[in-house]
């Protein structure tokens, strides 16, 4: 007898709902210290040096201005093992170089794959349950990663070490680090909104609390004093309250009104010279819209093509911004000319399952990272 396939709001729902021992904090510390333990003997089998730059990268950084405009990947050129089980929330390359690409994933685990050398996975870091998000701190030492455990943690990738860890009262949706303060990351959660950290002192300096549903990303303002956030929260078929702009001193929100139609949007980039930000929506296209007050959406231009039928799909700027690509739930993986919207290249069967993160290197122009719900990460160039 073949089971029903659950949608993936309801598979999310069911990952979350299930029933748990109580177990008391101070037993979670210890549970939590032991599986250090075992983390740093057990997963971290290469050491890592953020100073070694591969050559393909330190010969890209020679080029000319000219040489350096962004162009569209050609074919797959590394199909790295497939080592999680489950599928791909999100990827990050290291810094500004790019020496490395860490990937999250439902399975549990965070990996470290070395892309430009041995072509596999380096080093594995356990949550042991579901990680939601993976982000690297403003000098690309450290790697933040969080998920259903209620933990954020912070590891120093050249030795493995877990520096420190941020306990939460609900699951973790979206990290990301203030651009302009080196200290202080932003953590959003399935309840309860959003929390400001201060990693000096390991505490909260601020909470969101007046919040609408679960958080599905955030991105800070330029200035890094203005966070937005997009949630799941869609009612009297309206979403009047999904991307939101917040004061950080204040935990106020400055503006719900920014996108008013019937869908939520699972991700949010800002744009990397313009004074604007876009955003996936469940209606199938990548909404744009302004920066600065009043962040209004521009109703004559979006990016459109793409099927994202309520998966987490995220949607990425190349360096130049000259183009934006976005995941799929057919598993393509779609390429847009940013200036008029128009499709300039799609890859089918990028992945078996849904592609759900595209992420462009920052350093080779054309060299993009995909990863699928299946598991898979793949490089294209």
């Amino acid at each position: 007898m073949s089971r029903k396939r659950l949608s993936p709001q309801n598979a999310e729902i069911a990952e979350k709902s299930k029933v748990r021992a109580y177990v008391s904090k101070r037993r979670k510390i210890e549970i939590e210290e032991s599986r250090q333990e075992i983390e740093l003997t057990d997963t971290s089998p290469q050491p890592i040096k953020l100073s070694d730059i591969p050559e393909r990268i330190s010969s890209a950084l020679s080029d000319t201005p000219a040489s350096q405009t962004g162009f569209l990947p050609k074919r797959r050129v590394t199909h790295l093992p497939k080592e999680h089980t489950k599928g791909v929330n999100a990827l990050t390359w290291c810094g500004e170089f790019g020496q490395v690409l860490a990937s999250a994933s439902m399975d549990g685990s965070v990996k470290i794959w070395d892309v430009f050398g041995k072509k596999e996975c380096v080093r594995t870091f356990r949550h042991y349950e579901a990680v939601k998000d993976v982000r690297w701190d403003n000098d690309t030492s450290k790697l933040l990663s969080g998920g259903y455990n209620k933990l954020a943690k912070l590891i120093d990738i050249e030795s493995g070490a877990i520096s420190q860890t941020f306990e939460h009262p609900n699951f973790i949706t979206a990290l990301r680090f203030n651009p302009t303060s080196p200290f202080f990351f932003a953590s959003g959660m399935s309840k309860d909104g959003v929390i400001m950290w201060d990693v000096r002192t390991n505490k909260p300096i601020n909470q969101f609390r007046k919040f609408w549903g679960s958080v599905n990303d955030l991105e800070f303002l330029p200035t890094g004093k203005e966070i937005l956030t997009c949630s799941d929260y869609v009612v009297r078929n309206a979403a009047d309250k999904n991307i939101v702009v917040w004061d950080l001193d204040s935990t106020t929100p400055i503006s719900n009104q920014i996108y008013q139609e019937a869908y939520s949007c699972t991700a949010m980039r800002r744009h990397p010279y313009k004074s604007q930000f876009v955003a996936q929506s469940n209606a199938n296209y990548v909404a744009i819209f302004g920066l600065e007050k009043p962040w209004k959406l521009n109703k004559r231009k979006r990016f459109e093509g793409h099927v994202v039928n309520g998966y987490p799909i995220r949607c990425n700027f190349s360096l130049d911004a000259k183009y934006l690509a976005s995941g799929d739930a057919n598993g393509s993986i779609f390429f847009y000319d940013y200036a008029s919207s128009n499709i300039v290249k799609v890859i089918e069967n990028a992945h078996s399952g849904v592609s759900i993160d595209v992420l462009w290197h920052p350093v080779l122009k054309s060299v993009v990272a995909t990863a699928g719900w299946e598991g898979g990460v793949s490089v294209w160039g």
